[in-house]
C-alpha cells in the first residue's frame, strides 16, 4: 500500500460494507450462505480525530517539505514528510500507537518527544517540540498563532495534491504567526509571511496552520487482503465475526441490535484497536446485507458515511452517498456506482461536491470468496 497516502493521520477509518460469501452449491448451501453474509471492507478507510494539530511549510528545507504534530491527551507525533520523494515519516511517544501503525502498513517511529506550551502575559502560547529524527538530527519546532482560534479559521480543508481523498474538517482554525521556525540539525527554517491572506496591521499570518478539533478522515489507495476467521451461527443480536488482515490487524464485529431486518453491528475494542470503532447500520434482504450508513468514532467525535438508496453488493446498481463529520452535514457528496462480475465487485466513487473534489473519481475493485477478500483501491 503507498504508504504516503496513510499518514498525517495518525489514527484509522474503515468503511464496512457486507456481501455475501462464497460461491452457491447446493439449495441448503445457498440459504445458510445468504443467512450468515460477512462484512467486507470495499475501500482502504481511515478516520482520526485530533484535539490539537499543528503544521508548518519548510519552504526553503532542502530535506524536509513539511513539518506537522497531533497532540491528543499526553500521546505527541510528529510528522516530517520529505521534498523528494514525499516519503512521510511519523515520530510518536506512544508503544501503542506506533504499534497500530505499523500494523496500518504507516512508517512510525517511537521516539522521545519534548513538548511544552509557553504562556507570556499579553501574548499568546508558543508550542514547542523537541525530539530525533531517524536520522539523529535534532529537531526543534516552534510554533506561535497569528491569532486565537476561531470559527472564521474552520471547514473543509481543500486536497491540493496527492491520490485518494483527504477528508479534513476543522472545528476552529488559526494560521502560524510570527516567531514560527523549525531548527533541522544546524538550519532554521523560519515561517515564511503569507502575504496572499494577510491583512495587517490587523493579521499578519505566517505560512503554517493550527487548528482546535480537527477530524482527518482518508479513503486510500493500495491493497488489503483479509480473512474470516470467525463467523456467527445466526444474524442474532450478540453474533460476531472476527476477521484479520495480512498485517495481522483483527476486528471483532457485533451484532449490537437487530428489529426485523434492521440491525446494527458494533466494532468490539481489542488489542489491535486503533482508537476509532466502527458502527454500521444495515437491513437484511433477500441477496444479503444491504447498508445504510457506516459511522466511525473516535473519543466521542463521529464520521459517517450514508447512502440513499441503501447500498448493497450483491448487484449491479448505483446510489447517493454523503459525508458527514461531528455534526456538518454532506461536506462531501456524490455517487458510487456498483457492478458485480461473479466474484469481483467493482465500485467507482464520483464526487459531485464540493469543487475540488469533482475531479477525484476513486475506483475499488473489491474480490470476494468462501474464506475472505482482497480490496484493490486505485
Amino acid at each position: 500500500m503507498r504508504t504516503e497516502q496513510r499518514s498525517g493521520l495518525i489514527l484509522i477509518f474503515l468503511l464496512f460494507i457486507c456481501a455475501l460469501a462464497g460461491q452457491p452449491e447446493t439449495s441448503a448451501q445457498s440459504s445458510e450462505a445468504q443467512t450468515n453474509p460477512f462484512p467486507v471492507v470495499p475501500a482502504i478507510m481511515e478516520y482520526e480525530y485530533v484535539p490539537h494539530y499543528f503544521m508548518q511549510w519548510l519552504d526553503d528545507d532542502p530535506q524536509y517539505s513539511r513539518i506537522e504534530a497531533a497532540i491528543s491527551n499526553q500521546v505527541y507525533t510528529v510528522t516530517l514528510t520529505e521534498k523528494q520523494s514525499a516519503r512521510r515519516v511519523n515520530y510518536c511517544n506512544s508503544e501503542a500507537k506506533v504499534a497500530a501503525l505499523t500494523r496500518a502498513g504507516v512508517e512510525a517511529r517511537l521516539t522521545r518527544i519534548d513538548y511544552q506550551a509557553t504562556n507570556r502575559l499579553g501574548q499568546l502560547p508558543a508550542h514547542e517540540f523537541s525530539f530525533n529524527d531517524e536520522r539523529g538530527q535534532k529537531i526543534q519546532w516552534r510554533f506561535t498563532l497569528a491569532v486565537p482560534a476561531s470559527e472564521r479559521g474552520a471547514g473543509l480543508t481543500p486536497q491540493e495534491g496527492g491520490a485518494g481523498w483527504l477528508v479534513i474538517y476543522r472545528d476552529l482554525g488559526s494560521t502560524a504567526g510570527e516567531g514560527t521556525a523549525a531548527q533541522i540539525g544546524n538550519r532554521v527554517n523560519e515561517a515564511a509571511a503569507w502575504a496572499e491572506i494577510a491583512a495587517p496591521p490587523y493579521f499578519v499570518p505566517y505560512r503554517g496552520v493550527y487548528a482546535e478539533g480537527i477530524g482527518i478522515g482518508v479513503l486510500a489507495l493500495g491493497e488489503e487482503n483479509w480473512r474470516v476467521t470467525s463467523s456467527p451461527k445466526e444474524l442474532a443480536e450478540g453474533g460476531e465475526w472476527i476477521i484479520a488482515n495480512d498485517r495481522g490487524r483483527e476486528r471483532r464485529l457485533r451484532i449490537a441490535s437487530r428489529k426485523g431486518d434492521e440491525m446494527m453491528i458494533n466494532e468490539v475494542a481489542g488489542p489491535s484497536s486503533r482508537g476509532s470503532l466502527l458502527g454500521l447500520q444495515a437491513r437484511r434482504t433477500e441477496e444479503g446485507l444491504a447498508l445504510r450508513s457506516v459511522a466511525m468514532t473516535s473519543g466521542t467525535k463521529t464520521m459517517r458515511l450514508s447512502f440513499t438508496p441503501e447500498l448493497s453488493l450483491a448487484a449491479s446498481s448505483s446510489v447517493a452517498f454523503q459525508i458527514d463529520q461531528n455534526g456538518h452535514n454532506k461536506i462531501i457528496h456524490g455517487n458510487v456506482s456498483v457492478e458485480r462480475k461473479g466474484d469481483r465487485v467493482e465500485l467507482r466513487w464520483q464526487p459531485k461536491a464540493p469543487d475540488w473534489a469533482k475531479p477525484r473519481v476513486l475506483n475499488a475493485t473489491v474480490t470476494i470468496n468462501a474464506a475472505g477478500y482482497r480490496v484493490e483501491a486505485r
